[in-house]
Order: structure tokens, then sequence, then C-alpha cells
């Protein structure tokens, strides 16, 4: 079974995101403290990382990508939010700047920059709601397995 990492789980990712992956033969574990990272990030073939204010784990969303980038920079990544992609596009391309001179990003329905599933430079996103719309997130689910195989 594939392992992804929630390594900026925030209780929304946790309680919705956790059956949607589990519905698609994919296992979750949750980081809890930053200094388990080297250990779990092993095993994981992405991470998912709350865009949220707070978040169980202190450090920002920020600083889990630089901790995830230095370990392992290929690692697909998948971002979430409660808010719409174009709400946190901006901020979300900020945060994946240094680490790609030309950063992309995919959900369902939109395509920001030259985004491929899989590809270092790209970085998966979905919201709350996504998860909300059976069709929405049943075509997630498709781009989340291209993502991390």
């Amino acid at each position: 079974m594939t392992q992804i990492l929630l390594a900026r789980p925030h209780p929304f990712i946790v309680s919705e995101m956790l059956p949607f992956l589990q519905q698609n033969n994919i296992a979750a574990e949750k980081l809890e403290r930053l200094a388990e990272l080297e250990h779990k990030i092993v095993r994981s073939k992405a991470a998912v990382i709350s865009l949220a204010l707070s978040s169980p784990l202190p450090e920002s969303a920020e600083q889990v990508l630089a901790a995830i980038k230095q370990l392992n920079p290929r690692l697909p990544l998948v971002f979430a939010s409660m808010l719409p992609l174009e709400r946190v596009q901006r901020q979300l391309l900020q945060l994946l700047q240094p680490y790609d001179a030309a950063p992309a990003i995919l959900a369902v329905g939109s395509v920001v920059g030259m985004a491929t599933p899989g590809r270092s430079n790209t970085a998966l996103y979905f919201s709350k709601d996504d998860l909300a719309d059976p069709q929405i997130r049943s075509a997630f689910a498709k781009l989340l397995q291209a993502h991390i195989h």
C-alpha cells in the first residue's frame, strides 16, 4: 500500500482527507513533531502540507516545506487549504519559488504554470470543498495517483 505523510496535519486534513486516502488504498502517517520527519519521510511517496494558519505542529508551512526539501527535494507535494486555489495561488507560488525557478500547481480544473503530475516542479492543491464534491473528489483521486506513482 502506498503511504503519504501528513507533514503539517491540520484537523480538516486528518478528518476529511484520511477517509479519502483510505478509499484510494493510500495509507497516511501523521507527523507529530518535525524531529520525526527524517524517519517518516523515507517511507512516504508524497507529503501533504496544510496552508492553514494553525496546525498541531508549531512550524509554519514554509518551515515544514524547507525541511522536506532538505531531506528529499524530489518528493511529490500536495498542499491543502480551506480556501479555493485562486485565494492561495500567489502565496503557494511564493512558497515554492525558492525550490524551483518555474513552480507549477495542479488542481482539479486549474493549472498554474507548466504542471505535470509527478514532476518535482509540480505541486497538487486541493481545498476542503474539493473533497465534498463527488466529481471533484474522483478527479482529484486520479491526479493524486498520477502524482505519487
